[in-house]
């Protein structure tokens, strides 16, 4: 005999079930958001991410001793180096590391003044000389290269006759390097200041070498501080 009641048997297992299925996505959906959730973790970007952006902006930054000119400034230090380089290297050859060819005394007698004539197709007065040295370089290093640049006075004079002369015991310092189509690249360091290094070569081996040099802006324009070599 049934008992009758407000639920029938069927209702009662209806309701039974889904109450089992209700629970059952309680517990998927928690499983699933905590699996979810750990990963989500793991790829969240931590510090990191945070370095990156501040390198980034650390970077775009200008370095607080650095110097780079503008385009016209750089331009004009190539153009001046391209002309320094050539003249320094003709000083290089004529009060160090070569001299000029000479006349001789009459009757082969030392020159009672210790200099000899020049002899040169290219150069017979003094000023020529002293006019490429003083485009070269600095007052104070151009006086050094005209009057004594080897430590035994100046290599030439204007002798009594007006020729042009050279010191009679000129001793070349030795040198076995060659400028023959020399590289360079400028290093600046300020509007009136920049460094030079200059690619050249051993004679022996053809070898590259580097030379540094220095050059500053004056009232007169660019001049090198010293000998390149």
């Amino acid at each position: 005999m049934k008992i009758k009641g407000k639920y029938s048997e069927s209702e009662l297992l209806h309701f039974a079930i889904l109450g089992i299925a209700a629970v059952v996505s309680v517990i998927v959906f928690v499983v699933v958001y905590m699996i979810l959730g750990k990963g989500g973790a793991q790829d969240k970007p931590k510090e990191p991410a945070q370095t990156t952006a501040s390198a980034v902006q650390t970077s775009a930054q200008p370095e607080e001793d650095g110097y780079s000119p503008d385009g016209e400034l750089k331009e004009e230090m190539r153009d001046a180096v391209t002309k320094l380089v050539s003249d320094n290297y003709t000083v290089l050859k004529l009060y160090y590391v070569k001299g000029m060819a000479h006349k001789d005394e009459p009757y082969g007698n030392t020159p009672e003044d210790g200099y000899y004539t020049v002899d040169s197709k290219n150069y017979d007065s003094l000023d020529q000389l002293e006019e490429i040295v003083d485009r070269t370089f600095t007052k104070d290093f151009a006086q050094t290269v005209k009057t004594d640049p080897l430590g035994y006075g100046p290599i030439y004079i204007t002798r009594s006759n007006g020729t042009l002369g050279i010191i009679a015991n000129f001793t070349p310092m030795p040198y076995d390097r060659s400028w023959n189509n020399p590289d360079f690249e400028i290093e600046p360091e300020s509007d009136t200041e920049c460094g030079i290094k200059i690619y050249i070569h051993e004679k022996a081996d053809d070898s590259p070498v580097t030379v540094n040099g220095h050059m500053k802006k004056t009232a007169d324009g660019w001049r090198l501080v010293s000998i390149i070599y």
